[in-house]
């Protein structure tokens, strides 16, 4: 584990939480060096299974990893550290522009920011890409939703977070609950998945980006237990699709949609396809009866290529 980044604590200031998860707390801080003061987000790992004795072994041998992936749509983890309570600390880069989720859910003086779909399908595209990136390293992540997806640059670069294997191992079953809009019916009903899982929840995200609606808002309104979500997932029901219909071009992120979050993993797309199908511009494709067709095999107009304006 030479590669792996070990920090002292001494180094790291705390700030302010950001926010808590199934597993721990996360915090804004300085880390400062002799070199430079970095701006950083710190996870605190807070699972009692801290104490089985080869879990820290298997921790760091993921952290190492994790450290090792290197994508511009992928947080980037910097090292590891412990802090006076001998909890395993994990040092991210720190999104200044937030979540997606916060930037499509959250408002600043009663009214939401505004994107274009230019914008959102150039986000779909970096996630997209992001991935794909991650599944060819054999990683599935498991937990894709806008809360997972985070913002740089100006809101401009979208970066995924909480992937790979150090979630599995120190999160409870209790993570089901939260997260139950975005899984996969494969996975509601026998926790049996492979990658194509996160195509499922990619659809779902993608749906959300466009609609600017919370996935089966209808239903989180009232009383409705969770598992009666989860058996709607099971039974087929899926978000209005045309609650993403709101923009000129719509029509052409339809099919791409509806192909993501099908029922049976195997008619889904891979990440590699959606990035190839998903350019960012030109928006116009012409395609025949989706049913009897590949998804790969839409046709889109030459045209010349547009700056991305949010």
């Amino acid at each position: 584990m030479d590669d792996l980044v070990t920090v002292n604590f001494n180094e790291i200031q705390s700030d302010k939480e950001l926010g808590r998860g199934s597993y721990g707390v996360v915090h804004k801080a300085l880390w400062k060096t002799e070199l430079e003061v970095r701006q950083i987000a710190v996870k605190i790992i807070e699972d009692k299974r801290t104490e089985h004795i080869n879990f820290e072994k298997d921790i760091h041998r993921e952290i190492q990893n994790l450290q090792k992936c290197i994508h511009p749509n992928v947080i980037t983890l910097y090292g590891v550290s412990k802090n006076t309570k001998n909890n395993i600390c994990l040092l991210f880069e720190y999104a200044d522009c937030g979540s997606l989720y916060d930037f499509l859910h959250r408002t600043e003086e009663g009214k939401k920011k505004e994107v274009s779909f230019n914008g959102n399908l150039d986000w779909m595209l970096q996630c997209a890409k992001g991935i794909d990136y991650l599944h060819n390293k054999n990683i599935v992540h498991r937990d894709l939703k806008t809360d997972n997806l985070l913002l740089f640059n100006g809101y401009r670069t979208l970066k995924i977070c909480d992937f790979g294997k150090v979630k599995e191992l120190v999160t409870m079953n209790t993570e089901f609950v939260g997260t139950i809009c975005y899984m996969a019916p494969e996975v509601c009903e026998n926790g049996k998945y492979k990658e194509k899982c996160d195509v499922f929840s990619f659809g779902i995200i993608f749906w959300e980006v466009m609609s600017r609606k919370k996935p089966f808002y209808e239903m989180l309104s009232g009383d409705i237990h969770v598992l009666a979500i989860q058996n709607k997932i099971i039974d087929g029901s899926r978000p209005n699709i045309e609650d993403a219909m709101i923009f000129e071009d719509s029509d052409c992120v339809r099919p791409i949609i509806e192909k993501c979050w099908d029922r049976v993993p195997e008619n889904r797309p891979t990440m590699q396809e959606i990035c190839e199908l998903l350019p960012m511009y030109p928006l116009a494709y012409s395609y025949v009866n989706i049913e009897e067709i590949e998804l790969g095999k839409f046709v889109r107009n030459n045209k010349q290529s547009k700056e991305v304006n949010l």
